[in-house]
């Protein structure tokens, strides 16, 4: 559920094809040549489908032939998926992993029982060719990073799939574009624009926010992660990219973590990181959507500033996590609550209005006032801060 991460990696099928979110290596002479060989019978296989197909560029500028009426779409990770669901969930062929029931509430009744196909993503994919065939999808998705690792990704699974695979940018700062580029490909192109804007606007509230913010003013935040909340993402990172543009100062720097993430770190470190704030990652939730970290019972967290603060917030996981987890659109509505909760003098927000507006637009949700004050009660922030 929420820690589940689209970090693609190579399933078990295509064990060659390397992950999709992974650093951009210089190829050599050997590897551009092999891409090219790759790219020709892509060409050659997606050709040979006759006069049904149109021209159209990814995000990574790859000029691709695809269906002229696209009906059937594979994503393949959760970042994918859900931007797909967001914007034409009538094109799904499915997911990547089986919905629970906490994640299927919020999820449309003719979409939220798909079949799961796995994926490109974690620390060990669970895609195949067998599965990705069974798909029969127009059109495969790979949304994350459009480095040359992703390019190598996508001309690989294209050429030995043979059907075409759209890379497009994942970023935060890259979803407006990348819904405006979709939007034709998927028949919603309106709709495109409206996420899309919703996107701008986000984007560009929490710009305000971080440059009003004096360095030295900006509070110092430890993202928790894992069963004993010893994992983190560094600044910098995709899975820390909502916190980095909020103002909020990251206590882990250095090396950036990427791929899967989760770096591991001791409780002594920190210690002496000496966090103003806390926010940890959901692991898993009851049927009330709570879900209490049993490791912050332990009397040494009480040596974490944050912890002896009471600055610690749960963040929000149901259907897919307002943070990080799949590091996809969900972040948007994360980013007007993570500068809700550490900025409260500054972010004058009804959160419970955003919470419901989000989840109209981008899940096909229509939220109670009730059900959006529980969501924000169990993630523990001041709740005189939200009008109803």
């Amino acid at each position: 559920m929420n820690s589940r991460t689209p970090a693609p990696g190579s399933g078990p099928g295509l064990a060659a094809i390397p992950r999709t979110f992974g650093d951009a290596t210089p190829p050599s002479r050997l590897h551009r040549f092999s891409r090219l060989v790759v790219l020709s019978l892509a060409v050659f296989s997606l050709t040979a489908r006759g006069a049904d197909t149109v021209a159209f560029t990814d995000g990574a500028g790859r000029v691709l032939q695809v269906p002229r009426e696209v009906r059937r779409i594979y994503a393949t990770s959760p970042v994918a998926n859900v931007l797909l669901y967001s914007l034409a969930p009538d094109k799904m062929v499915g997911w990547n992993y089986k919905l629970n029931p906490n994640e299927a509430h919020f999820i449309l009744p003719s979409v939220r029982n798909l079949p799961a196909f796995g994926g490109w993503f974690g620390p060990s994919g669970t895609g195949s060719r067998e599965t990705l065939l069974a798909a029969k999808p127009d059109v495969i998705l790979s949304i994350g990073y459009s480095d040359a690792t992703s390019v190598d990704f996508a001309d690989r699974l294209q050429a030995q799939i043979g059907v075409p695979v759209v890379v497009a940018s994942g970023r935060l700062q890259d979803f407006a574009a990348t819904y405006e580029l979709l939007g034709p490909l998927c028949g919603a192109p309106e709709r495109a624009k409206e996420l899309a804007a919703y996107c701008s606007r986000a984007l560009a509230d929490a710009k305000a926010l971080a440059d009003a913010i004096p360095r030295e003013r900006r509070l110092r935040v430890y993202y928790a992660e894992g069963p004993r909340g010893l994992q983190t993402d560094s600044k910098g990172s995709l899975h820390a990219e909502t916190l980095d543009l909020v103002g909020g100062e990251n206590v882990a720097q250095g090396r950036q973590t990427e791929n899967f993430g989760r770096a591991g770190v001791s409780l002594e470190q920190v210690i002496t990181w000496k966090p103003d704030v806390m926010l940890v990652c959901p692991e898993k939730s009851d049927a009330a959507l709570h879900w209490s970290p049993e490791w912050l019972a332990a009397p040494a967290w009480r040596q974490v500033s944050a912890v002896a603060n009471g600055r610690i917030y749960i963040i929000p996981g149901e259907p897919f996590n307002w943070f990080d987890r799949p590091p996809s659109v969900n972040r948007m509505l994360g980013l007007k609550w993570v500068a809700w909760v550490l900025y409260p003098d500054r972010v004058k927000i009804d959160m419970v209005a955003e919470t419901r507006a989000f989840y109209l637009l981008f899940y096909h949700y229509n939220m109670g006032v009730d059900e959006a004050r529980k969501i924000l009660a169990a993630s523990q922030p001041d709740f005189s801060r939200s009008t109803p």
